[in-house]
């Protein structure tokens, strides 16, 4: 077994900022007959995403969607999608608009995703795991963070897979980089990695600090306990970093893009629960305390559906 007396002092988790990402999602504006303006949103993306769409002009026009002060939010899910369409003010003598856009991963909440749900420990049933502390990336780098973090460290062997802790939607995974992560080193960016956004709309990240074989793709459905990947190299560190995050509406409708501001800084953390027994089934996980891994049916199937239930036998 690999001890934790290898592991380095800290290790990181980081939410990846919306500006590091693909174009995946683009905007287009089409006049209509009635000379109205569509506003449409092309995503290639799976899962939720939230457009925020801010105008610096805005004249002789109602708009279809809630402005506030000189932004409008919109969730986006694969396809194309009429975020909102403008129609001529038949009093106005002018007639202009402007805007630009971003997107962000996940749907934006108004309210914090139930903190006490529980999650299964991400790996096979009867398996082992040792937890090890984490970090977020900011307090490695010397950063104020504006919410409280928290996150889990675990700790497999090589052939383990990582499951899912949750069901959800697989929105991006990766496992490109083929070399682990050695010695002291606390912090790697491009590091394989699944993210899932979960049926309440938060994302859970599995963070891979060594060589993986992904089992899923982009778009796919899981369910608790759902394999994932496989440790399939020796590595000095096979650990996942292992973090959910929600994205905040308020913080959100604040945020102003070139504000030298992390676009990070728009998510909160959300505090984690595992199931770890019958006799202790909702304490918050331990560093440096193993674990045995199980699946109890009540905690697969808590957000199922009953067709769900039904064709699985629960």
């Amino acid at each position: 077994m690999r001890s934790c007396i290898f592991l380095p002092a800290l290790l990181c988790i980081y939410i990846l900022p919306a500006a590091a990402q693909e174009r995946l999602i683009t905007c287009r504006s089409e006049r209509n007959a009635d000379n109205s303006i569509s506003i449409f949103s092309d995503s290639q993306a799976y899962g939720e995403y939230t457009m925020k769409l801010v105008f610096s002009s805005f004249n002789g026009y109602r708009s279809s969607s809630l402005m506030i002060s000189n932004y409008t939010l919109a969730t986006v899910m694969r396809g194309q999608k009429e975020l909102l369409k403008l129609t001529p003010d038949k009093q106005a003598s002018s007639f202009s608009y402007q805007y630009t856009y971003q997107y962000f991963p996940g749907r934006a909440l108004r309210k914090s995703p139930d903190s006490a749900f529980l999650y299964l420990l991400p790996a096979a049933a009867g398996k082992q795991l040792l937890i090890s502390k984490v970090n977020a990336i900011e307090d490695w780098i010397g950063q104020k963070r504006p919410e409280e973090f928290y996150g889990a460290g675990f700790i497999y062997h090589l052939g383990d897979t990582i499951c899912a802790a949750r069901a959800g939607t697989v929105y991006e995974c990766s496992d490109a980089v083929k070399e682990g992560e050695q010695g002291a080193q606390t912090y790697k960016s491009g590091r394989n990695n699944i993210a899932v956004q979960q049926r309440d709309g938060s994302i859970c990240r599995y963070e891979a600090l060594a060589p993986i074989r992904l089992l899923v793709s982009a778009g796919d459905e899981v369910l608790p306990g759902k394999p994932l990947a496989v440790f399939n190299k020796e590595s000095e560190k096979l650990i996942v970093l292992f973090s959910a995050y929600y994205l905040d509406e308020k913080k959100l409708s604040l945020y102003k893009s070139g504000e030298n501001i992390s676009s990070s800084y728009n998510y909160i953390y959300i505090p984690l629960h595992f199931y770890t027994g019958d006799n202790n089934n909702s304490s918050a996980i331990q560093v440096n305390k193993l674990y045995t891994v199980q699946h109890p049916k009540d905690i697969v199937a808590a957000e199922m559906s009953k067709k769900e239930k039904k064709k699985l036998g629960y």
